[in-house]
């Protein structure tokens, strides 16, 4: 797994062989590992990252996993099945009031015998570092990397030869766990207290439980295409004409964007239900909404990944540029007809985004070329009325 001096420079290449260097004894499965998994990163991307949970706890059954996360999604990792601990330390002294001395001392009263990060991000290795942690695995991406974690291994994510639920359990290979054939699933935990509130709040809406329930979530974070807002519009129209009972959620963010979609709908948005997220009510309460749905629509977007967590099918939208696209970002399910993938035909070649009105073959029209009715029809397939 060397890498050479024309790829990453002559300080990587040396940080390369001082690391093969080092010796990590190997692990009996019947060891009580303190292990600390590390992901304060987005909803998305936490959510992918809990099939690590499982893989840590079918090899090394006795171990104790840590998971630490930013404090939005801790209510959601909270209690779900083989982990044991949330943790939300800040990295950022401002936000947290916790200098970088006070979460050293944090992290090794804890005394961890693994940490795993599942980001590249140099802070987070550092600190895992100077914690004295005696294993450290990461990806071996950047060159700070190879002296920070002494197990990783090369990957190239922008290749997208894998998932990134696959790219993060091929990180624990270097631990001695094979990723296994069937995908584990996703997993988020909703108390029952929330769900009752969200289904409370639906029926203060006018949804009675007979009616399935279509939840719509057009907004994103912007690192991917979305489809059309105008689209979203057209689906939501047609599905409200159809007598369906219709949710459209958005973030604290994403009061204008539905307010756009509202407009384009007119009088037939007073058939729908909205819902905007505020400060009184976080991503549990979103997942609670989305409990009671039958399908939920979404693109590329933490939200989505929510949705398959929750065990709902899905219809989604994806670009075809390679790392944007759904091989690498899509519904990470065990049963692929539980989620509808919609992505626009044809070869890009891009990599990392879009060139817009510079594209050679969909000349900035892709996500605009993928139907309403076909989002239409999976939809209602997943409502039971297509098989």
């Amino acid at each position: 797994m060397g890498i050479g001096i024309a790829t990453l420079g002559i300080g990587s290449a040396i940080a390369t062989m001082l690391v093969k260097r080092r010796r990590i004894p190997a692990l009996s499965r019947s060891a009580a590992l303190n292990v600390l998994v590390v992901r304060p990163d987005r909803l998305g991307d936490v959510v992918l990252s809990t099939p690590v949970f499982e893989a840590i706890k079918r090899e090394f059954p006795k171990s104790h996993v840590t998971a630490w996360v930013k404090p939005f999604v801790k209510t959601l990792i909270e209690n779900t099945p083989f982990v044991d601990e949330v943790v939300t330390w800040e990295t950022n002294g401002d936000k947290s009031g916790m200098g970088l001395g006070v979460l050293l001392a944090e992290i090794r009263k804890r005394r961890f015998d693994v940490a795993i990060v599942l980001q590249t991000e140099r802070k987070l290795a550092r600190i895992v570092y100077k914690s004295g942690i005696p294993i450290r695995v990461g990806p071996w991406s950047k060159p700070h990397s190879f002296f920070f974690y002494n197990l990783g291994m090369r990957q190239h994510r922008s290749e997208v030869k894998m998932h990134e639920a696959d790219y993060n359990l091929q990180l624990l290979e270097t631990l001695g766990i094979v990723r296994p054939e069937q995908r584990l699933p996703t997993r988020v935990h909703l108390e029952y207290s929330v769900r009752g509130e969200a289904r409370e709040w639906l029926i203060g809406k006018g949804w009675s439980e007979d009616r399935p329930l279509v939840a719509v979530h057009p907004g994103m974070g912007g690192s991917a295409l979305n489809w059309p807002l105008k689209h979203y519009a057209e689906l939501i129209r047609e599905l409200a004409y159809e007598g369906r009972a219709v949710l459209v959620t958005g973030g604290i963010t994403e009061a204008n964007l539905l307010k756009e979609i509202q407009g384009w709908l007119g009088e037939s948005s007073r058939q729908v239900i909205w819902y905007v997220a505020g400060p009184d009510k976080g991503l549990d309460f979103l997942a609670g909404l989305f409990s009671w749905s039958s399908v939920v629509v979404a693109p590329s977007t933490g939200p989505l990944h929510l949705a398959v967590a929750l065990g709902r099918p899905v219809v989604s939208f994806y670009p075809p540029i390679r790392v944007q696209s759904a091989k690498r970002w899509g519904p990470y399910v065990e049963d692929s007809s539980r989620a509808a993938v919609l992505s626009p035909e044809g070869i890009c070649k891009e990599t990392f985004r879009c060139r817009k009105h510079r594209c050679e073959v969909n000349d900035d029209s892709c996500m605009r070329s993928l139907p309403v009715e076909d989002a239409l029809k999976y939809t209602r397939r997943y409502l039971g009325e297509i098989k």
